[in-house]
């Protein structure tokens, strides 16, 4: 075990890091039921930063190319040409004309391209390796499979012989759509990128050139779209440029698009289906439905990281590194590291490489992951974050975090805010201390939320025991179930919970007519009260037998009373 904990298999995070083979090795589908992420469709790809969409899009780019090399050599088949653009490539550009220019000149330029992947032997190679991990169920997509399925059962060196033949990539005679795309690229494409105003016919014309007498389409695939100027997105006069571009790609027979947009961004206008189906890329791993799906996803992929190359190598299984719960899918040290990555793969990876160096920095050697190693990352996570602030930032977020625990949650409101609590939710576009979980509109404020690796950092309930209201200590399903209950915070609370000395309790008798009775502590001892020794903030709450409470203790003679009492 020790090699694979010195190899750092999750080191590597971002999709663009990877090589071709290693993006169809890793690739894990985020699609369930009869829909398959490589089929010829549109497609908008929706999630935040980290969610996958770059992967998703790389994994798509190196199916097609794969599937390209066989279909150029088989007579009365349909080539589907796979273009990847990155509209981050134009964010400097303001002007929404040009911007439309340089997309338009990108597509036919890497359209131009394509043959370049394909006289790099080394590349085919990787590909077809990649391939080769695939599943049964990702290799349906129609017009790829059979050919695909033949090639599989060739070992890596009788399918670069056999391609680099039929390619003519050893000094014979190349396919022709080499030789076309070759040409094309050192003149036609020239005398486009001095056209002024180059457009959708370019590209039609750029294309019907390159296959000659083949059948075939175009798969484009757009990354980064939410990174253009929001001019981009928005028109004061007619449709929007982004708009114009997504309606003639839309109504082009021979182009699909796959694009990844950020959801509530400018980006995020292809409202309606005509501009293809969504595919949302994050789970809510709070709601029970959402964490059975992930958990099925990361298995998957911590599978497809620890074995990163090829079927025949020593097998590593999840059970292997993580000490996971056998007939079940909570209790265990991946619960945990899923809650803190809110369904963020790119957080989930961060986090299990954190994890590996953690259990083998505390042990000196290679030991299966627990979940003391988890909660420890998670402390670590939410340490190395904090420390971004300043110290009189930290005050004011210690005292927020004292009135979450006395009032035992980890949602909460505090209105008129906002203003302030704005620095800990907009910290980082992937990973902040606080998050909104509801915006406010009207009179309904906004909820805010701690970061789970924050809330095991600073001790914030998470969990109760299933069927109480006591705190589960475990913060797991396994026996528990998540806290949803929003504290109301204002000043008033904040300067209440930051007092030493206060202990809980509950109401344990309430003579109605006249608010006062007993109030039982946690250690069973009674306090007398009266409603004018609960703070001003809650006298307006419901006060009930079993309602739980935070109280100052205090003594007059033999009498115990409840003073600067807080209905929780």
């Amino acid at each position: 075990m020790d090699d694979i904990f010195k190899r750092r298999p999750f080191k590597v995070r971002n999709a663009d890091e990877y090589d071709l083979d290693n993006v169809l090795n890793l690739f894990v589908s985020p699609i369930d039921g009869l829909t398959n992420p490589f089929d010829y469709e549109n497609t908008i790809i929706k999630g935040r930063m980290g969610s996958g969409k770059t992967m998703y899009l790389r994994a798509n780019h190196a199916y097609y190319l794969y599937g390209l090399v066989p279909n150029l050599t088989a007579e009365n088949t349909e080539l589907i040409l796979p273009v990847l653009i990155r509209l981050s490539d134009f964010q400097q550009i303001r002007e929404p004309s040009l911007v439309y220019r340089a997309v338009i000149t990108k597509i036919i330029e890497e359209l131009t391209s394509i043959y370049i992947h394909l006289q790099d032997a080394k590349k085919l190679a990787a590909l077809h390796c990649g391939m080769k991990l695939f599943s049964a169920d990702m290799l349906s997509t129609e017009k790829l499979s059979v050919t695909i399925r033949q090639l599989l059962k060739l070992d890596g060196d009788e399918y670069i012989e056999r391609v680099t033949n039929e390619l003519g990539l050893k000094g014979g005679i190349k396919h022709k759509f080499i030789e076309i795309s070759k040409e094309w690229k050192e003149t036609n494409f020239i005398e486009i990128k001095k056209k002024a105003n180059p457009g959708i016919k370019d590209i039609e014309e750029c294309y019907k050139n390159l296959l000659k007498d083949q059948e075939g389409k175009i798969l484009l695939l757009i990354d980064e779209a939410g990174s253009l100027d929001k001019s981009f997105f928005q028109s004061d006069t007619g449709l929007p440029f982004f708009e114009i571009l997504m309606n003639q790609f839309r109504t082009s027979s021979f182009i699909r698009t796959k694009i990844a947009v950020y959801p509530n961004t400018y980006s995020d206008m292809l409202t309606e289906t005509r501009y293809g189906d969504v595919v949302r890329l994050e789970e809510n791993v709070n709601n029970d439905v959402g964490y059975k799906r992930f958990h099925s996803r990361v298995m998957h992929l911590i599978h497809n990281y620890l074995n990163p190359k090829t079927h025949n190598e020593t097998k590593y299984e999840p059970n292997d590194i993580f000490e996971v719960t056998e007939n079940g899918i909570y209790g265990d040290c991946l619960e945990q590291l899923m809650y803190a990555s809110n369904g963020n793969m790119r957080r989930l990876i961060h986090l299990l490489d954190m994890v590996m160096n953690t259990a083998y920095t505390e042990n000196g050697k290679a030991v299966k992951i627990s979940i003391e190693h988890a909660f420890d990352t998670l402390k670590q996570h939410a340490d190395n974050t904090e420390s971004l602030f300043s110290e009189q930032e930290k005050d004011f977020l210690g005292n927020v975090v004292s009135a979450c625990k006395a009032r035992g949650s980890f949602k909460f409101t505090f209105p008129h805010m906002s203003p302030i609590l704005y620095k800990y939710t907009s910290k980082s576009q992937e990973y902040n201390i606080v998050n909104i979980d509801e915006l406010g509109s009207g009179r309904k404020g906004t909820v805010y939320s701690f970061d789970y690796s924050y809330c095991v950092f600073k001790d914030i309930p998470t969990h109760y025991i299933e069927d109480t209201e006591k705190i589960h200590r475990d913060r797991t399903l396994n026996g528990g179930r998540w806290i949803n209950r929003v504290a109301q915070i204002n000043q008033q609370i904040i300067d209440q919970a930051i007092l030493p000395g206060k202990i809980d309790g509950y109401f344990d008798y309430i003579q109605t007519d006249k608010r006062v009775g007993f109030i039982k502590c946690d250690s069973s001892e009674e306090y007398y009260f009266n409603d004018g020794q609960i703070i001003e903030s809650d006298r307006n709450k419901p006060i009930m037998i079993g309602k739980r409470v935070r109280f100052f203790p205090s003594n007059v003679g033999d009498t115990k009373f409840a003073t600067s009492i807080e209905v929780l």
